[in-house]
């Protein structure tokens, strides 16, 4: 079993140089845009209607939104031209690269990822719901008490850091739009306790996920 990778998502709060932060300069918005394009043609290019930072998207699923407090980016990975896990790290970090580099913003005091995919039920007649509901969850009859139509919709687990850093979590529900396939979402937030986060350790917790969901969450769902 692998994965099917759908998105990709990481924001960021950039540790601020005063308070409140100032509106990001429109010229420096515009040419991070233009840097980005070179590899990554996103079409649209807007500022944000306080006008304080922009965004450029190619749709609601592909998009990089630059504000004072936040950046986050988007990245669709089930498109026309399919992003794997390689592809779409380079992606983001060269965009965060970028957008950083020119706004000064190297150094962050919070991060989260998140990685959505769909795993394909092995079989003739792969039932998502029955899976997760009897074999992940272990439902032999406890949805029924609150009614015929409940049914176990999904399990989560976590990881907490030991330092109060953090934490990583991985829910995994039946695919609603397609019952042989199951939902996965994973997450890692990380808040800096003893020292700054970096575009380094954004890295790191990108390529984590992509392996943790390829890896453990596969051997999960075929042990």
């Amino acid at each position: 079993m692998e994965p099917l990778f759908q998105s990709l998502s990481v924001q960021l709060a950039p540790q601020p140089r005063q308070m409140p932060p100032a509106p990001l300069d429109q010229n420096d918005l515009q040419q991070i845009f233009s840097d980005v394009r070179r590899g990554y043609p996103y079409q649209g290019f807007a500022f944000t209607p306080d006008e304080r930072g922009a965004i450029f998207q190619n749709g609601p699923e592909d998009l990089v939104e630059l504000r004072p407090a936040q950046i986050q980016i988007q990245a669709r990975l089930d498109g026309p031209e399919p992003l794997v896990a390689e592809t779409a790290e380079r992606k983001v970090m060269t965009i965060l690269k970028a957008a950083s580099t020119r706004l000064e913003m190297e150094i962050f005091l919070q991060c989260g990822v998140q990685l959505v995919a769909l795993a394909a039920l092995p079989g003739d007649h792969p039932d998502a719901k029955a899976y997760v509901s009897e074999t992940l969850m272990r439902d032999v009859g406890q949805s029924t008490v609150l009614g015929k139509r409940f049914f176990g919709g999904g399990i989560r687990f976590r990881s907490l850091r030991e330092d109060q850093g953090g934490e990583d979590s991985i829910n995994i529900e039946p695919y609603i739009q397609d019952n042989k396939l199951i939902y996965l979402d994973y997450q890692s937030a990380r808040v800096a306790v003893s020292a700054p986060i970096t575009l380094d350790h954004v890295s790191t917790l990108i390529s984590d996920a992509f392996e943790f969901v390829s890896g453990p969450t596969m051997q999960l769902l075929t042990g």
